[in-house]
Parts: structure tokens; C-alpha cells; sequence
């Protein structure tokens, strides 16, 4: 018969802790989990101002893209809006920038808050936002619809503009003048779309043409007196063109006729001519060449009459005039002939000068 070893105390204990310290790793990390599961998975509380409601109740669906991702929790009247506040479900992320729409499918059935915005990336729709009323829209109701129908109607009937049957009139008129038409009003129709296209691919330079005539027209209105003035002046010189235009259209056939004779002269003429213009070549040139001389002339010359003018004498009819000699320079270099020269020295005559004499 065998008997048992017993396990010694001080094992038994370790093996109580490790199994101590395992538990409670396994508790924090339980912990954990269900603290992320319980943040990740709020709901998100949104709000809408709609200028109304209708049809609209608690437990509605809101959806994005039409899938239900949420549902209406409270709708609460206001003075200005109707306050809508909405669950989103735990997970449901929407675009921060979203708007609401309020959407009837049908007439008569329930409708339900469309959010036109999903949450790609970037900021979501934090909890407790508020989507304010020029982001939200409410559909046209039947009865504002059968309103404008009827008021149209009105307007348009035997009460209204067709009293005297002007607007019969006008779509007899019209059936008469478009009847044949159809293929030349799509012909227009489809060309009207390529013009559009054409524009919507220049509408930078489109818009910057405009810019620039509202620009032209607002210097326009700054400097409208002048405007007028200067349309005023014009207006003048067309009155008087129309006052005299027969004397202009005479002159202009005068001129005309002498055009003629100025093309036949030339035409019989246009060898001499081109002579004569040739041997002007000549002249031409020598008066270019002596360019700076003329201009000298031209220049004295009025010095000149002038001081002609003074030197006559009417009372004797004589020129009077005064020869200053110290101005007079002779510059002999071989003694045998006298020239002036503007590098030689003057030379005083005897006694001129000379003090004492």
C-alpha cells in the first residue's frame, strides 16, 4: 500500500497568486473593453429648426442616403421654427456640415428627416448640434400647391387676363405660327444646349467681360455730365450735317468727279510723273545735304531784316551803318597774302588804344 506525498505549503501558495494576478489582469482588461464599448457606442442627440413640421412625429425615421440611421424624439413648436430633435443610432456618424430635409414619400404616408450629408472623413455632426433653419427644408404642401394652381387658374381664365379673350386669342395665333415648326424648334432647342455648353466652358472670361462693362458703365455714370455733353455736341454736328446735307452731297460728287479726273490725268500721265518725281531726287538730296545751312538761314534771317530795317533811313533814303575795325583780324603767314583766320590774334590799328594820343 502506497501513500500519498503531500505538496509542499509554500508551492501551493505561488500558485495562488499567479492565479490571483491572472484574474485580475483579466479584470482590468474586461474593464477596458467594456468602457470603449460603452463610448463608442452613444447615441448622438441632433437638432433641426424647420419652418414646420407636418406629418412629422416621435419615433419618424431619419435616414441618410435612405437608410434609416436614426428616428425623431421630440418635436417641439416654436414662435420662428419647429424644433426637431433626433437619435442618431450608436456608430452613426453624419457630416458636420449636413443639412435636414423633411421628405413625403407619397401623399398621405408618414415622412422622416433626410440628412443629405454622409461622413466620409474629416469632422462629424458632434452631439447636441444644431442644424439651423437656412439648412433645413420642408416639402410644398397639397394645399399650397391646389392654392397656386387656382389662383394661376384665376388669373388666367375669363376673370382674369383672357376677359376679352386676349390669351384664346394669343394661343390661336401661336398654334397658327408654330404649327410645321417642330423640327426647326428642336433644330433651335439643341443649338440653344451647344451655346450653353460653349458659355459654361468661357465663363470665367464670360464673367470677366461683364465685370468689365459694369466697370465702363459706372465710369460712365461718374462722368455723366460729360457724357451728355460731349452726346450733346454730337447731337449738334448731326443737326447741322442734316441742315446742310445737300450742300455735303453736292460737294461730295463734286469731289468725286474730280477724284475721276485726278485718276484719268494720271493714268495718262504716269510716265512724266514718274520723271518728274525722279529728277526731283536731285534737289531733294542737295536740300537734305544742306539741312543745317537752311536752318541757319532760316534762323537769321529774321535778325537780319530786322537790322536792314533800322539801318534805313527814310528821311535821306540811305542805309546808315558802322564798321567796328578792332573786329577786323588779318593773319598773313607769309607776309605776301592777308586772310582772316579765327586763330589769329587781333591786331589794333596805329593809335587806337595807345593813351596819351
Amino acid at each position: 500500500m502506497s501513500t500519498r506525498t503531500p505538496r509542499p505549503a509554500g508551492r501551493r501558495a505561488r500558485l495562488l497568486r499567479s492565479g490571483a494576478l491572472l484574474l485580475a489582469l483579466a479584470a482590468v482588461v474586461l474593464a477596458v473593453t467594456a468602457r470603449s464599448a460603452y463610448v463608442d457606442g452613444r447615441s448622438t442627440t441632433v437638432v433641426a429648426d424647420f419652418d414646420s413640421a407636418v406629418g412629422l412625429y416621435v419615433g419618424s425615421d431619419v435616414q441618410v442616403l435612405g437608410v434609416p440611421v436614426g428616428e425623431v424624439t421630440e418635436i417641439e413648436p416654436g414662435v420662428e421654427a419647429v424644433r426637431v430633435t433626433m437619435r442618431l443610432d450608436p456608430g452613426r456618424k453624419v457630416a458636420a456640415g449636413t443639412a435636414a430635409v423633411i421628405v413625403a414619400p407619397t401623399v398621405v404616408s408618414d415622412r422622416y428627416v433626410q440628412l443629405t450629408e454622409p461622413w466620409t472623413e474629416g469632422a462629424a455632426l458632434a452631439d447636441g448640434a444644431v442644424i439651423d433653419a437656412d439648412r433645413t427644408a420642408v416639402p410644398v404642401e397639397i394645399d399650397e400647391l391646389y392654392t397656386s394652381l387656382e389662383d394661376v387658374s384665376t388669373r388666367l381664365g375669363p376673370n382674369g387676363v383672357n376677359a376679352d379673350g386676349a390669351l384664346s386669342a394669343f394661343l390661336e395665333v401661336a398654334a397658327e405660327n408654330l404649327d410645321g415648326t417642330g423640327a426647326d424648334l428642336n433644330t433651335m432647342i439643341g443649338e440653344f444646349s451647344d451655346l450653353s455648353a460653349t458659355v459654361s466652358g468661357v465663363d470665367a472670361d464670360l464673367f470677366a467681360t461683364i465685370g468689365h462693362l459694369a466697370e465702363l458703365s459706372d465710369m460712365l455714370e461718374v462722368n455723366d455730365e460729360t457724357v451728355g455733353s460731349a452726346t450733346s455736341r454730337f447731337a449738334e454736328v448731326a443737326d447741322y450735317l442734316a441742315a446742310d446735307r445737300d450742300d455735303l452731297a453736292t460737294a461730295v460728287q463734286e469731289l468725286g468727279a474730280a477724284l475721276a479726273v485726278l485718276d484719268d490725268f494720271i493714268a495718262d500721265n504716269r510716265s512724266a510723273l514718274r520723271t518728274s518725281v525722279d529728277n526731283l531726287v536731285g534737289p531733294t538730296q542737295t536740300l537734305v545735304n544742306q539741312r543745317a545751312s537752311l536752318e541757319e538761314l532760316l534762323r537769321m534771317a529774321p535778325l537780319t531784316l530786322q537790322n536792314f530795317l533800322q539801318a534805313y533811313d527814310p528821311a535821306t533814303g540811305s542805309l546808315q551803318g558802322r564798321a567796328n575795325l578792332n573786329e577786323a583780324n588779318l593773319w598773313s603767314s607769309d607776309g605776301l597774302s592777308a586772310r582772316s583766320s579765327s586763330d589769329a590774334p587781333p591786331v589794333l590799328l596805329p593809335g587806337i588804344g595807345e593813351t596819351g594820343r
